[in-house]
């Protein structure tokens, strides 16, 4: 089991590596496509809804196929957009491939995310650390991608190395035995979304997709926020995420089995409940509580999507239907959020956007403990 981790936990830290190169890169991408928030917000809903779409999908795949073959499957097709997305020129060629890149990107996702669940989700603490790997390659993106742009290089260099990586995990995860690598039965694409309401999951799904939004609002809005809103350069706005994306990680590692033994319900309450306060000092403090109240969200964050996989997975053997399903569920938390930030930026200005996103996140501090 452990040799069979191995495939998993190193695409674990290249997607964190491509998410900590966009964090930092969104002001850049919008400014190449000529996109004010609403627009840049639109292009992300397609993104992510296509993305989530997708991972309702692939977690039928798993189940048909297993997790080697689709994770091998999907990360070929995720490097393509990679590659694209790094070489073409024109906006809207430029805009085609982001959005295709971000939705192969959630096939990827879903496969590791139920290949950890089948290992590890009867350890929640574990199961934190493990995602720990996610956000120390975040770190690295994040900080990569800074010292790139400070050396007047192309950000998209970095997406050329992620993709070969990406080509070459590919075939690892074609000779190793992934965790719920062996094939099963054969469903309809949308078997996992079916399952969720069959097992009375639907809650818990609702839960998930509002930490997603909380998440996926701070993963594009936070350095943007500060390098838009309170005219910081690209180093002050990227140190302010490696920070926060730090702690986050020391957070997962460190305190992952503590969060497993306060149980998934509480842990996840604690990591709303930070994040939304952080998200309260970024939006009207000044420039350094604004930095500071980043990094407490993106730290606080963190905590929730493992220890909500965890209480998905719990106990199940196969647990591709019901972490895939409340994991795409997720992903359309994610379509949310950027969209919603933004559109509420173009009424009012970007603060209100990150004051409405906290306030989800008491929404899912109060209702996590319920569940």
């Amino acid at each position: 089991m452990r040799r069979g981790l191995l495939p998993v936990a190193a695409v674990f830290i290249l997607f964190g590596l491509f998410w900590g190169i966009w964090a930092v890169s969104t002001a850049d991408v919008a400014a190449a496509l000529g996109l004010g928030p609403g627009g840049f917000g639109a292009l992300l809903a397609v993104a992510l809804t296509a993305s989530a779409a997708t991972g309702a999908m692939t977690a039928s795949m798993v189940e048909r196929w297993g997790t080697g073959t689709t994770l091998a499957v999907s990360l070929v097709l995720w490097a393509a957009g990679l590659l694209v997305m790094a070489l073409v020129g024109t906006p809207w060629a430029f805009a085609t491939a982001t959005v295709v890149t971000i939705a192969f990107g959630g096939a990827v996702d879903v496969t590791i995310n139920i290949a950890s669940a089948a290992a590890l989700s009867d350890r929640p603490g574990d199961l934190v650390r493990f995602h720990g790997l996610f956000t120390a390659g975040a770190v690295v993106g994040a900080a990569a991608t800074a010292l790139l742009d400070h050396g007047h290089w192309r950000w998209q260099t970095a997406l050329v190395g992620v993709a070969v990586i990406a080509l070459v995990l590919a075939v690892v995860c074609t000779r190793v035995d992934l965790p719920a690598g062996e094939a099963g039965e054969s469903h309809g694409l949308l078997h996992a979304l079916r399952t969720i309401r069959r097992e009375g999951l639907v809650v818990l799904a609702l839960v998930f997709a509002c930490s997603g939004m909380v998440e996926g609002g701070i993963e594009t809005w936070g350095v943007l926020f500060l390098r838009r809103q309170l005219a910081t350069g690209v180093l002050i706005g990227a140190t302010a995420y490696v920070v926060g994306q730090s702690l986050a990680a020391l957070s997962r590692f460190f305190l992952g089995p503590r969060a497993g033994g306060l149980g998934a319900r509480r842990g996840t309450s604690i990591g709303a409940a930070g994040a939304a306060v952080g998200l309260l000092l970024l939006a009207f403090g000044p420039t350094p509580v604004a930095m500071t109240g980043l990094a407490l969200a993106a730290a606080s964050i963190a905590l929730c999507w493992p220890l909500l996989v965890s209480l998905a997975g719990e106990g199940r053997e196969r647990p591709a239907a019901v972490v895939g399903g409340v994991t795409s569920v997720g992903y359309l938390g994610l379509v949310i959020g950027p969209p919603l930030v933004g559109g509420v930026a173009e009424v009012a200005n970007l603060s209100i956007g990150l004051a409405a996103l906290a306030a989800i996140g008491f929404f899912v501090a109060v209702r996590a403990r319920r569940l």
